[in-house]
């Protein structure tokens, strides 16, 4: 409002308006350019004091209250868990943000290096997965750093309920979003036989084509099946027998988030160009172990050590939503 009244007394004076707005976009660029210069602190020159108080400011409600010294850390110590180093098309996008007025480069960090060039990093929030458990005080949530929880459980009680790398080889998952059961001929299919014996035939055939599928996923080196879909108890025996732990019903964004953090992929189907089916080994994540956990009324599987992109998981508790 000064700057308008001033404005108006020079209008009076008998200077354009023009010459006016001209002034004060001048000014503006000088007042800028004197607060980068002589103001403006870096992120990097930042610490974690800083950078709580940013998150308690952003979470201050009644619901957290005196608690928020605690959730504003977990945040804090969740986003920095899954740092990693830009690439050349995000480097090439955030200059493109700064030299077009956007603003600064806030996502990322620089830091020198030995070329003399700034490494830049940034904090992918989709990278950190947010669990909702019933049960204790929510100061009893808790980061998995490094790690992944996924809301599933064991398929059968035979199966293990832990798996470890050995010979330093990592724990390969298998992420499945197709079935796991029993194989049955489609709709509409139509198979005329003369002999009843045939039909045992076709049961055993069909039976044998499940198997078949489950024997490829195991010799892929795969440890850990988690799948999107059911499994039935002729699928889940061969499981057990083989010592995997193996989950179905997952959530599909969940296993999306775990194939990242893992360096996997998941999996819709096992047919390939050549109209057989086999299943791709580069498919399968790695980590180091998964372990199923009890959390309140129910269990999680735990997935430490990921080896893919990193992902953290944050599993909140309270006694209701």
């Amino acid at each position: 409002s000064e700057l308008l009244r001033r404005g108006n007394d020079l209008v009076k004076s008998g200077i354009h308006p023009t010459t006016i707005i001209s002034g004060y976009r001048s000014a503006l660029k000088a007042a800028v350019s004197y607060i980068k210069k002589e103001m403006v602190v870096h992120v990097s020159e930042l610490g974690d004091e800083h950078l709580i108080n940013a998150a308690k400011t952003s979470m201050s409600s009644k619901i957290i209250g005196t608690e928020s010294d605690f959730f504003s850390k977990l945040a804090v110590d969740a986003v920095k868990s899954v740092k990693m180093n830009a690439t050349a098309a995000d480097v090439a996008g955030y200059d493109a943000m700064g030299s077009s007025g956007s603003g600064s480069n806030n996502n990322t960090l620089p830091a020198p290096t030995t070329a003399g060039k700034k490494q830049r990093f940034k904090y992918p929030l989709s990278a950190i997965h947010i669990l909702k458990a019933h049960g204790k005080s929510s100061m009893e949530s808790n980061l998995i750093d490094g790690g992944f929880a996924i809301n599933a459980m064991r398929a059968a009680q035979g199966m293990p309920t832990f798996v470890e790398s050995s010979d330093g080889q990592p724990v390969k998952i298998a992420m499945l979003d197709m079935n796991l059961q029993r194989h049955r001929m489609g709709m509409g299919v139509q198979v005329i036989v003369k002999d009843p014996a045939e039909i045992e035939n076709i049961k055993k055939r069909e039976m044998d084509i499940t198997k078949e599928r489950i024997r490829k996923i195991i010799d892929a080196g795969a440890r850990v099946v988690l799948t999107t879909k059911g499994v039935d108890d002729l699928c889940m025996k061969y499981f057990v027998e083989a010592g995997i732990i193996c989950a179905r019903r997952c959530n599909r964004e969940d296993l999306k988030r775990l194939a990242k953090a893992t360096g996997g992929r998941v999996v819709t189907t096992m047919a390939d160009m050549e109209g057989n089916e086999t299943f791709d080994a580069d498919c399968l994540g790695g980590c180091d172990s998964v372990r199923e956990v009890r959390i309140g009324d129910g269990e999680m599987l735990y997935v430490y050590g990921c080896k893919g992109h990193g992902a953290s998981t944050i599993v909140l508790r309270g006694a209701n939503e």
